[in-house]
């Protein structure tokens, strides 16, 4: 499905950048070159993230609601939907930011949230919304025009990652699936929970007595 894969090609800009930006914190503030370097991100973030890459997403999560049988009001949809709200808040704040230690504490918080975002997406959302779309007789979805610069800010991220290569935070703990989720068990029950019917509760518990 074309969304899909899409939305997984820029994952993985997505998640070089997110390196890059941990990398331009820990460089410190003190560097010449972090001003210039910090309002490059923000328009990155701003139009690739915000923009373009989370209105495919919305884009995803609506077909999903409207031909998957999903519920968009609670469960992963809820708790993606409010993740693309606080990350562009925090863009905002990282924005209003000198290139100081406050600026550099944002910039590791919003990089480890867009990989934690990603891994929820990656392992969960993209594999079960595919086959639920098919299933629903939903071959492909509609993607909402890109931002008339989307290719000049598509190649400012190379060049951010070249210019700062990508770190990983030795802090952050990542993983597949529901349980590294923070909404997991109280905002959110897991997919089997939120999503499944009984016929496919009834037919996986099958599968796993078998």
């Amino acid at each position: 499905m074309r969304i899909v894969e899409e939305i997984r090609r820029e994952h993985q800009l997505v998640e070089e950048i997110a390196g890059s930006l941990h990398h331009w914190a820990v460089r410190g503030a003190g560097h010449p070159d972090a001003a210039a370097d910090k309002a490059d991100f923000v328009r990155f973030l701003r139009v690739f993230i915000v923009s373009f890459h989370f209105g495919n997403e919305e884009a995803l999560f609506d077909a999903l609601v409207e031909h998957g049988e999903i519920p968009g009001h609670r469960g992963p949809l809820a708790i993606l939907r409010r993740e693309h709200d606080e990350a562009a808040r925090g863009i905002d704040r990282f924005e209003s930011l000198g290139p100081d230690e406050a600026a550099g504490a944002l910039a590791i918080e919003i990089a480890a949230e867009l990989w934690q975002h990603m891994d929820k997406e990656d392992s969960v959302l993209l594999p079960e919304a595919e086959r639920r779309l098919i299933d629903g007789g939903v071959r492909d979805v509609e993607m909402p025009p890109p931002p008339a610069d989307i290719d000049e800010i598509r190649q400012l991220g190379h060049e951010l990652v070249v210019r700062l290569p990508p770190v990983d935070d030795p802090d952050l703990i990542r993983g597949d699936g529901c349980i590294p989720c923070a909404a997991f068990g109280s905002e959110c029950h897991g997919i089997e929970s939120e999503w499944w019917s009984d016929w496919e509760r009834e037919h996986h518990a099958s599968l796993d007595e078998g």
